[in-house]
């Protein structure tokens, strides 16, 4: 009887929170207090899929949806990015039977890394991808090491692991369970020496001696080994290889594969979304096919024209990988540009942690971009941490004033990239001053 209240309460609360844009956690957090073991309580007709990881696991986690999809198949996916315990709870109760069946032929879930043990505490996915491990949101997650923890806490004997193979830190995790690893081959833009401030493993988690590097991706992403104790990026099930980042186009173990969205996070996405879903059951060819007709969302990815100008905006989660790697996009475009740095607080953090801004490699934009300019209600310190890398007062604008914004990028010239570190929706305000 709780079970089925909880359902019907819940589904009444996501129809009357659409108006009110609560429609992604209360109705689990409500569902989860009439009933405590709810998600103990369903039965899936179907395979579980999870996503965890710092970067990168709400797009893996629509890939693989997408490319299940294609192929035929029923799925249930927390699509809006909903991924602690209640968001998990409200997916689930809006397309469970009464009766707590879940009908669909796969269940994907993007998964929050810390919440991990609390959501498979009563339920245990079939198949958990780990797209990475950085140092994120350090006053909620600490470091890595405790991340991985959390993570390998709430990984059952059972569980078939996707573990990125070039990431030397989630590498480890289960060494007992089953396992495939995906990654990429060396690429035109892979580094002999690291290019960024942050490198969360220079040192062996096995042995603590130095780690070496054939070559990075990006970070501490990268073919690795230690020669002290061997330890080094295992043999990969799931290659990426032969890279055209300009095309957009690749290989996966041998096999030709696409994606549209040109940057090395989402080739590795797509690598780990395709060999999620072999180990689900398709084939690598239709695995391929169908993961290369997956569209960015326009919320995180889009171009537009701004003031006769070509626009780009890039959502970018506020941790220093990711932002690294918008710049990093941002760079290797051809045209003359000007980079608009569009960083607001966020909830999680109560709006204190600004220490992220430091391990951002800022500086590789001094001499590559025609000016910068510094907004959002952060503004001023992405301000102070440029003058502290180095730059000149007149390389920068800071603009505090979204009514300002216009006229300040009116002052330079070239393409706009706005790389927005902001909760979602936020940039709706920047893109309507531009305009």
């Amino acid at each position: 009887m709780r079970f089925l209240l909880a359902v019907l309460v819940g589904r009444l609360i996501r129809f009357a929170g659409r108006f009110s844009g609560r429609a992604t956690n209360l109705p689990g957090q409500v569902a989860l207090r009439i009933c405590p073991d709810f998600l103990g309580r369903l039965r899936f007709d179907g395979k579980i899929i999870a996503v965890t990881g710092s970067n990168g696991k709400t797009t893996t986690t629509n890939i693989i949806a997408h490319t299940l999809r294609q192929a035929g198949y029923t799925v249930a996916i927390n699509e809006e990015g909903s991924n602690l315990t209640a968001g998990v709870a409200t997916t689930l109760l809006s397309r469970c039977t009464l009766g707590g069946r879940m009908p669909q032929d796969f269940v994907v879930l993007e998964v929050d890394e810390r919440y991990s043990p609390l959501i498979f505490r009563e339920m245990t996915p079939d198949i958990f991808v780990v797209t990475n491990l950085f140092r994120d949101q350090v006053v909620r997650n600490g470091n890595p090491d405790i991340v991985f923890e959390k993570i390998e806490s709430a990984i059952a004997p059972s569980v078939l692991l996707v573990l990125n193979g070039d990431d030397p830190i989630s590498q480890r995790l289960a060494p007992r369970n089953p396992r495939v690893y995906f990654g990429m081959e060396r690429t035109d833009r892979s580094f002999d020496r690291s290019q960024f401030l942050t490198h969360d493993c220079k040192v062996c988690p096995k042995c603590f001696h130095r780690l070496g590097y054939r070559f990075y991706h990006y970070n501490h992403i990268g073919g690795f080994h230690c020669d002290f104790c061997g330890y080094q990026t295992p043999p990969l099930d799931f290659a990426a290889d032969h890279v055209d980042f300009a095309a957009g186009r690749f290989q996966i173990n041998g096999m030709p594969a696409r994606v549209t969205y040109r940057t090395i996070f989402h080739f590795m996405n797509t690598t780990a979304a395709v060999a999620a879903c072999v180990q689900a059951g398709l084939s690598l060819e239709r695995a391929i096919a169908g993961a290369a007709t997956f569209s960015v969302s326009r919320v995180r990815y889009d171009e537009m024209d701004l003031c006769g100008r070509k626009g780009v905006l890039m959502l970018t989660k506020q941790n220093s990988a990711s932002l690294d790697q918008s710049i990093s996009f941002a760079l290797e475009q051809p045209e003359e540009k000007i980079v608009v740095l569009y960083v607001n607080n966020v909830l999680y953090t109560e709006n204190k942690d600004i220490s992220w801004l430091y391990d951002v490699t800022f500086e590789r934009l001094r001499g590559r971009v025609n000016s910068i300019v510094c907004s959002g209600n952060r503004a001023c310190d992405i301000g102070v941490r440029l003058r502290l890398g180095g730059f000149a007062p007149e390389e920068y604008q800071v603009v505090e004033d979204l009514g300002r914004i216009k006229d300040a990028v009116g002052q330079t010239g070239g393409a706009v990239y706005i790389l927005a570190a902001s909760a979602f929706g936020d940039e709706d305000g920047i893109l309507e001053a531009l305009k």
